[in-house]
């Protein structure tokens, strides 16, 4: 039986408007598109736009292609998104001035990454005595800056595109409209003025770290990076559930574009996005935000992602876009907890890290220890108790779930890892009251109660205690990894994301602990509007990102050795010294590539604009270099490679003079280190230092870095553990396992019995195509929804990245045929990095087991 085909393969097999898979790092709206024409609004007359819309519109008449139109830009963007069949887009995309067409996609929140939240049970937070809630200013300069400078971000129009802004809260300005903090702002999710954020909270908490400020004096004295920044909130998440395949922390593309320019009309000059999907630099949404700031001089600052356990080339888009600041999270230096002791040792004392930034509401508390080893009959000894849940174990009982709901603990403290996050959780533990505690205080705490068995703490202290973090002002070991896919730099800087303290919506709980790049990155925009303060007017973006670059300090990792640049960027921001600095460098930093592309000699131009000559030395700091290619594919530090070995890095001078406001050109040579282990794929890097003679100035630095290698010798696949065949329940199938067959049919559990393979990336591809074997492996077809599509890496075993098949196989004679009875394979061809899509030899190829098609197939499979 033949079924119309929605895709002529001929035309392109790299064809990327496809309907990707739900299960993919993004999703994307069905039948939903976006059509690019080639001419900028920046470059080109409204008269011109006008023509080429009109154009459009006349050769879809004369095609005789239904489409209805969504969306229309024409200021800021060119281009229209439209409701289609797919079958259409080939010929959609041929029409004159067309430049392009994409799938809307999905992008997601980036999600905190300690916290399930727990209920509100608290509505005050206190904090002990000499005990500063804005400690982490400290350490960022932000504190000299308000103190020394006098600045506060006054009069700076910043917008935040998130869940919106809880503009009732007093550290948010308590209200909404002209005169108010929140001055700005649109609901898109339910197309009103009210840009209210009540249930969700991740964009009130974005806000309060970026400009809060709480004035009560009974209040906590929170203060954020720029307490007099004037808000935009511009809301595009809903609350906190899925429908019709939309949850909360979903937002199309088109409605991001949307908020943006909504932002850059309502006058905002600054725009956090800390959102994000994989993808590479030039979708819809990468060109809007390079050409406004090229154009409009709008700042975006973008978090870079929590993807670290995957390690290398983790960030994602629009982060990882060239002319946005990409941001990742270090620890803060100090958390707020909260303390309990034994009231017959009161020298016993543990500290917790309360979800809710409060204590727990209840006075005293028997202590005990959950069995993560074990099952037990009956788990009612652990009702009314604070249960210690030890994270660091396997859970073994694998009907705890069912056994838990029976029982009522009063609280859980789940025990940290060795990376200081929690990196699984037990959300299931029927309770409303949560907190962490450290490793170290784990096993304090156990061997205490192995002593003293029938152990009761007293919970009776609220106030809340600003202690030194086990992991100070360290990368956090969640925060992504560069470079970009085109090998470019990513992060820019780094800032506080580790266990942030800020405004949550006050229905919910006032304050709240979070951790995330999610975080960071309104850090950064903080900073970002106290330098536009002084000077948004003599600056452009990209002069704004140097000076943030320049003066960032370059810090160690918890594993001791010096965070590599693809981890830390230029390093951890320091705002005193970008704003009193005189000097700057530029470009900001140096790309070195690959070996194939590689270019050793760079320049750099040293700007003098104080009132007096400047001398400077010049010196290289080096990073240890990385592989993230071992054998366990582990991404973070505890699973790389690393080496002393460094770059070769000599100056045509060790130091130069810069006459008062003038510039100095100074030339750079590079040699990638020469002595690596011949066994991995190593990535270098490390900082140009320009040290001032004069101590009054801060050092400056840029970062650079590069790949000792081919960059198309990176792995795509993950050899031998991925890609791997698995049936219905994900039973993994290997060659020498029996054939096994599908059916194709709806199991009990409504999911489908069919192939399902497991891709486990350790490089991001820009392309996947996947093809049909017959039993000789030779070619059939394609599975259309799997050609010539983008997956970023994640090689975790809980891959979301999964290729299926329905049945179908899709050919060059634009037609779909049932696959008979018979024996089969799966083919699956990944593009290398830097790969020519037109050259089969820059393919990695994977062939699955063989396997059986048992029974005919209906007629409309599910996809």
């Amino acid at each position: 039986m033949k079924i119309k085909v929605l895709r002529d393969f001929i035309f392109n097999l790299t064809f990327l408007l496809l309907p990707f898979v739900r299960s993919f790092a993004y999703k994307i709206s069905p039948n939903t598109f976006y059509v690019k024409f080639n001419s900028s609004p920046f470059t080109s007359s409204i008269d011109h736009i006008e023509a080429q819309h009109v154009t459009f519109h006349k050769e879809l008449n004369k095609l005789g292609i239904h489409v209805k139109i969504k969306d229309v830009f024409k200021r800021y963007a060119n281009g229209l998104s439209i409701e289609t069949d797919e079958r259409h887009l080939k010929r959609i995309s041929e029409i004159e001035h067309v430049e392009g067409v994409e799938p809307v996609k999905i992008y997601r929140r980036i999600d905190p990454i300690n916290f399930d939240h727990n209920e509100a049970y608290n509505q005050t937070i206190l904090i002990a005595p000499n005990n500063d809630i804005n400690s982490v200013h400290e350490v960022t300069g932000v504190k000299k800056v308000h103190e020394e400078l006098r600045l506060s971000g006054k009069g700076v129009k910043v917008g935040f595109i998130d869940s919106g802004i809880d503009y009732t809260h007093p550290a948010l300005g308590g209200c909404f409209g002209p005169g108010c903090r929140v001055a700005f702002g649109y609901n898109f999710v339910d197309n009103n003025d009210d840009p209210y954020d009540n249930c969700n909270g991740h964009g009130t908490h974005v806000a309060g770290i970026a400009g809060g400020m709480d004035p009560r004096d009974d209040g906590p004295g929170f203060v954020g990076v720029a307490p007099d920044i004037i808000f935009g909130a511009y809301r595009i998440y809903s609350c906190d559930s899925c429908e019709n395949n939309k949850c909360a922390n979903d937002a199309e593309e088109i409605i991001i574009m949307k908020a943006i320019i909504k932002a850059v009309d309502d006058g905002m000059k600054i725009i956090n996005l800390s959102l994000g999907i994989d993808g590479n630099n030039k979708n819809m949404l990468a060109t809007l935000v390079n050409e406004l700031t090229k154009y409009k001089g709008i700042i975006f600052i973008v978090a870079l992602g929590n993807n670290g356990f995957d390690g290398l080339f983790t960030g994602g888009l629009p982060a990882t876009t060239h002319h946005t600041i990409g941001v990742g999270s270090f620890e803060t230096n100090k958390v707020l907890n909260f303390k309990a002791f034994d009231p017959r040792n009161p020298e016993f004392v543990i500290s917790y890290i309360s979800n809710n930034a409060t204590a727990f509401p209840f006075e005293n508390a028997k202590i005990k220890l959950f069995p993560m080893d074990k099952c037990l009959n009956d788990y009612k000894e652990f009702d009314n108790t604070v249960i210690i849940v030890d994270l660091r174990n396997e859970l073994k009982c694998p009907e705890l779930t069912i056994r838990l709901a029976k029982i009522k603990p009063l609280a859980v403290l789940e025990s940290l890892d060795k990376f200081g996050v929690q990196y699984k959780q037990l959300t299931y533990l029927p309770t409303k009251y949560g907190a962490m505690i450290y490793s170290q205080q784990t096993d304090i705490l156990i061997k205490y109660l192995e002593e003293n068995p029938s152990l009761e703490l007293d919970f009776s202290d609220k106030y809340g205690y600003m202690e030194d973090h086990p992991f100070a002002v360290t990368p956090s070991v969640f925060t992504s990894w560069g470079l970009s896919n085109e090998l470019d730099i990513k992060p820019e800087v780094c800032a506080p994301g580790g266990f942030m303290l800020s405004a949550y919506p006050v229905n919910i709980e006032p304050y709240l602990l979070n951790s995330g790049t999610s975080m960071a990155a309104p850090y950064i925009t903080g900073v970002t509007a106290l330098y536009y303060e002084v000077f948004g007017k003599l600056k452009s973006p990209e002069d704004i990102k140097t000076a943030l670059m320049n003066n960032a300090v370059p810090l160690k990792s918890r594993n001791k050795l010096l965070a590599s640049v693809l981890h830390q960027g230029a390093g951890f921001v320091n705002a005193f010294n970008a704003l009193i600095s005189t000097s700057f460098v530029h470009p900001p930093k140096i790309n070195l590539n690959d070996t194939v592309h590689f270019n050793g000699y760079h320049k750099l131009t040293v700007y003098n604009f104080g009132r007096g000559e400047m001398i400077y030395d010049l010196s290289h700091l080096p990073a240890p270099c990385v592989d993230g290619y071992n054998n366990t594919f582990i991404g973070n530090f505890y699973g790389l490679n690393f080496t002393n070995q460094h770059a070769d890095v000599k100056f045509d001078n060790d130091q130069i003079t810069v006459p008062p406001g003038s510039s100095v050109e100074i030339s750079i040579t590079f040699a990638p280190p020469r002595e690596l282990p011949k066994d991995g794929h190593w990535f270098y890097s490390g900082w140009v230092v320009i040290t001032p003679l004069d101590e009054r100035m801060p050092s400056m630095t840029v970062p650079y870095a590069g790949l000792a290698d081919d960059a198309k010798s990176l792995p795509i696949f993950q050899t031998p553990k991925f890609p791997k065949l698995a049936n219905l329940t994900e039973n993994y199938i290997t060659n020498e396992d029996p054939v096994k067959s599908f059916s194709f049919n709806t199991s009990i559990r409504l999911l489908i019995d069919k192939p399902i393979v497991h891709l486990g990336l350790a490089t991001p591809t820009e392309m996947i195509v996947t093809e049909i074997l017959d039993a000789n492996q030779e070619f059939l077809g394609f599975v259309k929804d799997y050609t010539g599509i983008k997956i970023m890496k994640n090689p975790v075993e809980t891959s979301n990245n999964l290729v299926s098949w329905n049945g179908i196989i899709y050919n060059i004679n634009d037609t779909g045929t049932l696959a008979p009875n018979g024996e089969y394979f799966i083919r699956i061809k990944a593009l290398k990095l830097f790969g020519d899509k037109n050259n089969e030899k820059d393919y990695e190829y994977w062939i699955s087991p063989k396997f059986r098609v048992e029974k005919p197939i209906f007629t409309n499979p599910l996809q």
